[in-house]
């Protein structure tokens, strides 16, 4: 017995609509991304959240929802004076505010939010080379966290005061607007940096032969997490960025 298109279209829709209402309640069914990092996979933090996964893309509220850090304490960690926008306030902004302390060697940026939250935590952090902390930040650390005498140590050289840090950004911004912006790959460098560049998302799913979903995360981030070295994509994508006319 053949059964008429309107039948088979209203049994189509029956369908989806039960499939989409049960994995709703269920929570299978989602229609955005959840920002959770990844979780230790064995060892004694197995199963606790990993902060080397955090993305320049999550904000602050994102970081106290799954960690349970204050965003008092991650606003006045990070420089911020307006406690209204610290909830919505991304990681990867601070690249943009301490942009010139990067020239210097002296990043702050996702990577310092990562090594924040993992000295914070207690948990166990590779830190990155170059990775700097407000002063704040050490503060808080300080009072709040059981730290190493090697871990109070590599603070305490690689802290730097936020005011020194604005005056910096803000002599940087005080320069006239035709002077030609320095287009180096560094370690807080992002994807969406790279096309703000001028260079092709095609050209850099091309250049790793993968598709990139988080334009906010940074090329060392990603290749942390891929196992490459930094080092190895770091001359491609300085190529590429320098073939942009």
């Amino acid at each position: 017995m053949k059964i008429k298109s309107i039948y088979l279209a209203i049994i189509i829709f029956a369908v989806i609509f039960v499939t989409i209402t049960a994995t709703s309640l269920t929570g299978l069914w989602k229609t955005t991304t959840d920002k959770i990092p990844i979780k230790y996979a064995d060892g004694e933090f197995a199963g606790q959240y990993n902060p080397a996964d955090i993305r320049g893309s999550y904000t602050f509220d994102d970081i106290h929802n799954t960690f349970e850090i204050p965003l008092e304490d991650l606003g006045k960690a990070f420089g911020l004076k307006d406690p209204a926008l610290f909830a919505s306030f991304k990681c990867n902004e601070l690249e943009t505010i301490y942009a010139s302390l990067s020239e210097e060697g002296k990043e702050v940026g996702t990577a310092s939010v990562r090594y924040f939250v993992a000295l914070y935590k207690g948990l166990p952090y590779d830190v990155e080379e170059g990775t700097w902390l407000l002063k704040p930040a050490v503060s808080i650390l300080k009072a709040k966290a059981k730290l190493g005498d090697e871990q109070v140590q590599y603070l305490d050289t690689h802290s730097v005061d936020p005011v020194e840090a604005s005056a910096q950004t803000a002599s940087s911004s005080e320069q006239t607007t035709d002077v030609t912006v320095v287009k180096t790959i560094t370690g807080s460098t992002t994807f969406q940096q790279l096309l703000d560049w001028g260079v092709k998302i095609e050209d850099v799913d091309k250049l790793l032969n993968d598709s990139i979903s988080d334009l906010g995360e940074t090329i060392k981030n990603y290749a942390t997490r891929k196992g490459i070295e930094f080092s190895t994509i770091k001359v491609p994508f300085q190529t590429l960025v320098d073939s942009v006319k």
